[in-house]
């Protein structure tokens, strides 16, 4: 199964582990560097299911890459919670 977002493949859905949990967000997001779908979850305070629903939905920007998991630059989630995005 793969996931898709506006018509374009993020990639293979991995059979289900644990939840990712939130983490606290030690970098400043004015700094270049990587952020996970646990410091998202922090700093959108969703659940981790709210975060997929809303990932899939494309309401969330797409992880900037894979390596292999996956990540958004900092400079993404910025302008993202600048926009006013963030509920």
């Amino acid at each position: 199964m793969t996931i898709e977002q506006n018509g374009q493949t993020l990639g293979k859905k991995l059979p289900q582990g644990r939840p990712a949990r939130p983490k606290p967000v030690t970098i400043d997001l004015n700094q270049p560097g990587r952020l996970r779908v646990g410091h998202l979850l922090t700093l959108l305070s969703v659940s981790h299911d709210s975060f997929y629903r809303k990932l899939k939905a494309g309401a969330i920007p797409a992880p900037s890459g894979r390596d292999p998991r996956p990540y958004w630059n900092t400079a993404t989630i910025r302008d993202y919670l600048a926009g006013g995005h963030h509920e």
